[in-house]
């Protein structure tokens, strides 16, 4: 059953877009984004954020006429990770040796 969780969120970049939802500011825009997430290209937020849309894991919401704006924040689904990357946190600080 990990292997399906760990090929939604097992990369670098998808990990770090919901760490920054999460604790971070939220909901972000994604200029907010790439700015928190330096140095992400635009194509990999791009192609990482649709990912995560369409695996329900980040919510995407346009607002606004005159220009429109989108905003990304976590589903429930997302929110729900979230003590995964607490208990991953808490293993790190455990295990990780000092450098």
């Amino acid at each position: 059953m990990i292997e399906k969780t760990v090929a939604i969120i097992g990369d670098k970049w998808s990990l770090l877009i919901i760490g920054q939802l999460a604790f971070g500011k939220s909901p972000s825009r994604f200029n907010e984004l790439m700015r928190e997430l330096s140095p992400i290209s635009s194509r990999t937020l791009s192609i990482k954020l649709a990912k995560l849309s369409e695996n329900k894991i980040v919510e995407k919401t346009i607002e606004g006429n005159s220009p429109p704006y989108t905003q990304y924040a976590l589903t429930a689904k997302g929110i729900d990770l979230v003590g995964a990357f607490r208990a991953m946190g808490e293993w790190s600080k455990k295990w990780q040796s000092p450098r």
